[in-house]
């Protein structure tokens, strides 16, 4: 039989792919710096610069931005230094052949430094990079038949909810930040950092409007040699264009940095900081497909081979975070102590099933910056357990850390760090369908009892006892005088046959 279909464009997430990757380096301090002595802290950011998929392949090119805080003899005040490591990282799997969309992410596992001479230094960085591929397979859900006026033919309603398109954009976002009056003047940034989070996104037609903020952290010497820090929240905002999704569809966009510089800004009127970061948005579409299917069918007059095939939908859903917050009490034994939290990340995260909901659980790490009692500049590294409960069921969860809040009073320094547990749920929607239907209008016609007598057993359905002997339900219901909807009777049945 000729079965009609209807194609149905979907969204699926491919498994989260991971590797390591070690680069080692050994360079020359330029000229323009003063000797080492002694090495304060090593910060590293990973920047992603690009990616290539072909047969499986994915190609992953990125450097390590290592900055290297350190004292010299031969100038007062913090120095820096930054370098970058390039690296090179291969993935392989059958299964991103598929994706159209494959988004790339990481940590660092380790990032050091160390002087070999004065002017010389030997730099060791292991970057984790995950991989997430998002693959969009068409399936064909069977909604029509040939006409036929024996066939009797069983349709379903479902309201399918998928995730529809998961597409990645990038852009450029630039601004300049001037600092008030009050602050002493920088004279050199030692180190920055940023931290990206959407706040709202709005549907126009195909457009999507993106908005959200860059938290920047910067670490400076002041004119004065003195250390000093700087926070500022700088809002962007991006139009998404070539979104093609119903007015009723909902949005979920994560924002990534990618490459980026922040540089001091001088003029008369003052000075600050700019900024230019290569943001890369990815941007999941759901949405909800009302589906009406053909479930089953058979003839009243030919014998009907029917082949029945389950359709899969899997759906990757963002569920709520859940936030903790970390506080870690440092104390420096001064009356104006400064404090600057350099790096803070969080190890894998674990998941707990309990009577009271889902532990989650990770471990923090941060480095501080601080100045000891001599004026000395020095660094500490702490660590502690983070966790919270959830009623939500995830099927996977990572730990990120948000930006601190640093409280100084007195000689004690406090460091608020949220940690935030995102979480993933694949949820499984299935449809057992008419796979291929044989219509055997030339089967020699056996002899059928013109009237049959029949108890439903509690699995059976009128569907099912119609199907078997070749009849129709409602030809059931009138000679059993049974109305539509009315429950069946525990009793005997008249099954007669169609004419």
């Amino acid at each position: 039989m000729e079965l009609k279909y209807k194609d149905i464009a979907c969204c699926e997430v491919v498994g989260n792919l991971v590797t390591t990757h070690e680069e080692t380096m050994e360079t020359a301090i330029p000229e323009y710096c003063p000797d080492m002595a002694r090495i304060v802290d090593t910060v590293g950011q990973l920047k992603i610069r690009e990616k290539n998929t072909a047969d499986g392949r994915l190609t992953v090119a990125g450097a390590v931005k290592v900055t290297v805080l350190y004292t010299s003899e031969e100038s007062a005040g913090l120095r820096s230094l930054s370098l970058s490591v390039p690296f090179s990282a291969v993935m392989e799997d059958k299964r991103l052949q598929h994706c159209r969309t494959v988004c790339v992410d990481g940590r660092l596992l380790l990032t050091e430094a160390r002087i070999v001479t004065n002017r010389k230094l030997y730099v060791r960085v292991l970057p984790e990079l995950t991989a997430t591929g998002y693959a969009c397979p068409t399936k064909s859900v069977c909604c029509e038949t040939e006409e036929e006026p024996s066939l009797r033919v069983k349709r379903e309603d479902t309201v399918l909810e998928l995730m529809t398109a998961a597409e990645e954009r990038e852009f450029t976002f630039t601004q300049e930040n001037m600092m008030g009056d009050g602050r002493e003047m920088p004279e050199d940034l030692l180190c920055d950092r940023i931290a990206l989070a959407v706040t709202e996104c709005q549907h126009f037609g195909n457009k999507l409007v993106v908005k959200g903020e860059a938290t920047l952290s910067a670490l400076y010497r002041s004119e004065q040699q003195n250390l000093c820090s700087y926070d500022t929240v700088l809002p962007f905002s991006q139009i998404v264009d070539g979104i093609d999704a119903s007015e009723e569809a909902t949005f979920h966009v994560e924002a990534r940095a990618m490459e980026g510089e922040t540089r001091l800004i001088r003029t008369d009127s003052g000075s600050g900081f700019g900024v230019v970061q290569k943001i890369a948005l990815l941007v999941c579409v759901y949405e909800k497909r009302p589906m009406s299917y053909i479930a089953d069918l058979y003839s009243t007059r030919f014998p009907c081979a029917v082949q029945r095939k389950m359709l899969h939908f899997a759906t990757d859903r963002v569920c709520d975070p859940e936030r903790q917050e970390t506080v870690q009490r440092l104390e420096f034994g001064q009356n104006r102590p400064f404090a600057y939290l350099t790096d803070a990340s969080c190890d894998q995260a674990d998941m707990t099933a309990g009577e009271n909901g889902t532990q989650l659980h990770t471990r923090m790490r941060m480095k501080v910056l601080y100045l000891d009692e001599t004026g000395a500049p020095m660094s500490t590294e702490r660590s502690g357990e983070v966790s919270t409960v959830t009623g939500q069921m995830p099927d996977s969860v990572h730990a990120v850390c948000l930006p601190a809040t640093m409280r100084v009073s007195g000689g004690v320094c406090e460091v608020s760090l949220p940690v935030e547990f995102r979480m993933h749920k694949t949820e499984h929607q299935q449809l057992m369908q008419v796979g291929s239907a044989d219509l055997q209008t030339d089967a020699a016609q056996g002899e059928t009892p013109s009237l049959v007598l029949r108890r439903m057993t509690p699995e059976e359905t009128l569907w099912d006892i119609a199907k078997q002997y070749r009849t129709d339900e409602t030809v059931i219901r009138s000679a059993n005088q049974l109305e539509e909807g009315e429950a069946i009777p525990d009793r005997m049945l008249l099954i007669p046959k169609v004419r």
